[in-house]
């Protein structure tokens, strides 16, 4: 018997998660998972009528696990899962907190998953990771780098383990400069940096969450059986280039351009 598809993304509120909901509900039913569901968060959804909210409080063991169950209990056939929750520290920073949010999480739904899912019905299933999984981003700490470096081998290792029933798995680093819009009155104080920047990616712009959230949509909608465990980067290509020659680009005056560019 034929299953409603349906697509899961957690972290409801990242404007990105909720930018891939919405493109993605425009093609199917989708379920947010948030820690808590308020007025606001309704607001948000209130025009994407083929969303569903789901509490989910993901630094506690089994919370991943009931969301997975409760979906397939309900008689839909996951296809999509999007992973981009994000640990937000109280008054103190717990790194097994972090850890439980960003990573064990993931492993209890992809576990769940492969206890419920029909093995002929295809899962694409993508994680927000970081350049700080290979970098060092100074305005993070080490729990982070360790998490998202956690999380690229995580992908790898579910790659291996679920590929044989019909689950393909990637990570997407999103670039170190989104702009959200609720950030946007600090970049519009910043206007020549943000001029700079643009100037230095090749594609002379910088992503915003929704630009983001549209290629985790459109990643899970491809349906790419196959590629598996892999590690995209979603920055236009800017990690692609030499960051001494960025510095000296970005240093350079308007009057004397680099003749070597």
């Amino acid at each position: 018997m034929s299953r409603e598809k349906i697509a899961v993304v957690f972290g409801g509120r990242s404007p990105i998660a909720l930018s891939c909901a919405s493109y993605l509900s425009h093609q199917q039913p989708v379920v947010v998972v948030t820690r808590s569901i308020d007025k606001e968060i309704k607001a948000l959804i209130k025009n994407s009528p083929t969303i569903s909210l789901v509490e989910g409080d993901l630094q506690f063991p089994t919370e991943a696990r009931r969301v997975i169950e409760q979906i397939y209990n309900r008689g839909y056939d996951i296809n999509g899962v999007v992973f981009l929750q994000r640990y937000r520290p109280g008054s103190q920073i717990e790194f097994t907190s972090h850890v439980a949010v960003e990573i064990w999480s993931v492993k209890e739904a992809l576990d769940t998953i492969r206890k419920l899912k029909r093995t002929t019905s295809p899962i694409q299933v993508l994680v927000g990771s970081s350049p700080a999984a290979a970098n060092v981003l100074t305005d993070q700490n080490l729990d982070y780098h360790i998490v998202k470096s956690g999380q690229e081998a995580l992908v790898r290792y579910y790659a291996v383990m679920l590929s044989d029933i019909n689950v393909w798995i990637n990570a997407l680093r999103i670039g170190s400069v989104v702009l959200k819009e609720r950030a946007m009155p600090y970049w519009d104080s910043i206007p020549r940096t943000v001029e700079i920047m643009k100037s230095l990616t090749p594609s002379r712009r910088l992503q915003t969450s929704d630009v983001v959230g549209h290629i985790f949509a459109k990643l899970i909608l491809t349906n790419a059986v196959g590629i598996t465990g892999q590690v995209i980067s979603t920055d236009d290509g800017f990690q692609l280039r030499d960051p001494i020659q960025l510095l000296k680009t970005a240093l350079v005056s308007d009057e004397k351009p680099d003749p070597s560019f």
